[in-house]
């Protein structure tokens, strides 16, 4: 079986952490809107939205936590691997139903951000990273400067992540806009 560099692995529980952890605080800070997402997807019985909304605030929070300690990541690692799919087949759904100018409750922020199968792909690649995070490390110590590495490759990959997550809500308004339009 293939190894990784702990390197890797401590990139990817970084950016794991940051993405679930601004997203489960996103829906903190406006849980009533989140549950209105939530119950906007309508892929889940009215009643059981009360349960669901703070569950999946509970949820990232917590696979956010678990994934940046070591003896906990693999956990986290499959929470998301868990949480991710119930979102692409949420997304998938209602695509499917012709609901595309829904929110996607993923946005950052008070903007809305509309499902599209740009997030699909986005959460796609997501559960491919997180795999290979799963993958065991090879077993040496980090030094300084590997610790170091791992923040500056977390923050870059964050980066790349927020412009990715930036296309995909302005390619979300622009067909809205064209649909208003044309």
């Amino acid at each position: 079986m293939p190894t990784l560099d702990p390197i890797y692995s401590l990139t990817i529980a970084i950016l794991i952490a940051f993405v679930f952890a601004l997203a489960g605080i996103h829906k903190v800070m406006d849980f009533a809107r989140h549950a209105g997402v939530v119950a906007d997807y309508r892929v889940a019985p009215a009643w059981s939205v009360p349960l669901l909304a703070p569950l999946v605030v509970v949820l990232e929070l917590s696979a956010a936590f678990l994934v940046l300690i070591p003896v906990t990541r693999s956990t986290g690692l499959i929470l998301i691997m868990g949480l991710l799919p119930i979102y692409i087949i949420s997304i998938g759904l209602n695509l499917a139903r012709g609901r595309k100018f829904i929110d996607c409750g993923c946005g950052w922020g008070s903007q809305s951000h509309q499902i599209s199968a740009w997030l699909i792909v986005r959460n796609l690649t997501m559960m491919a990273v997180t795999a290979a995070a799963l993958l065991p490390s090879t077993n040496r110590s980090l030094y300084l400067v590997d610790w170091i590495l791992a923040a500056f490759a977390g923050a870059a990959v964050i980066v790349i992540y927020y412009i990715g997550d930036l296309l995909i809500a302005n390619g979300s308004k622009l067909s809205k806009l064209k649909s208003a339009h044309g």
